[in-house]
């Protein structure tokens, strides 16, 4: 099977124009995938899976999310379009995915990262968790077994934000904080706020644009 680009949009004059650019200037086949109908595709090796997260919804964000995760097919994804104020719980939705790609980049900033054939080798992806990397069913687990609040207040943490300023941006009381906190630190297996911030930081680096 042929290395193609999936471009998971939904159908507009923009994604349209995306779509022609990127078949006009790549050598490699481009496929239109329609964001609101999660299909997994048939993906070769190094094929790259490009997700618009301005054009979709949030539960269709989730189906995808699942579905590409669950994918064995080795393929270099990335996050395009994506608003700055992208949440931890969003990010963590897409842990085999290389990096995030913000709305006000150019065509050919997105032309130059998928043009690029060589991958990082296994080994050296620090900035990122590789499919191959999360084989392992406790990482993966303990990202996924993380609700959406949880990863709300774990943003909080990594900000610094105490339990009050926490229950206060959230209209929760310090209690419900407390034990959203508890359960956290549970799941992602840690004993204090700095060990929780270093572990969301290790798996939110891998989204750094340095375009």
């Amino acid at each position: 099977m042929e290395k193609k680009i999936f471009l998971i949009t939904n159908p507009s004059l923009q994604s349209q124009l995306l779509l022609n650019f990127l078949t006009q200037e790549s050598d490699v086949p481009v496929v239109f995938l329609n964001v609101n109908q999660p299909l997994i595709p048939q993906v070769s090796e190094d094929s790259i899976v490009l997700y618009d997260v301005q054009a979709s919804s949030r539960r269709a964000s989730k189906r995808w999310s699942e579905l590409l995760n669950r994918s064995k097919d080795n393929f270099r994804g990335h996050l395009i379009n994506c608003p700055k104020s992208l949440s931890v719980y969003e990010k963590m939705s897409w842990p085999f995915f290389e990096s995030m790609i913000f709305c006000d980049c150019s065509m050919e900033v997105l032309l130059d990262l998928i043009s690029n054939t060589e991958p990082t080798p296994i080994k050296k992806r620090g900035r990122y968790l590789s499919k191959r990397s999360l084989t392992s069913p406790a990482t993966h687990e303990r990202i996924n077994n993380l609700t959406e609040r949880e990863c709300e207040i774990l943003n909080e943490i990594c900000k610094g934000e105490s339990n009050f300023r926490i229950a206060n941006n959230f209209f929760i009381s310090e209690h419900t904080v407390r034990t959203h906190i508890y359960n956290i630190f549970k799941k992602i297996s840690v004993t204090n706020r700095i060990q929780a911030a270093n572990w969301a930081n290790d798996r939110l680096n891998k989204f750094d644009c340095n375009l």
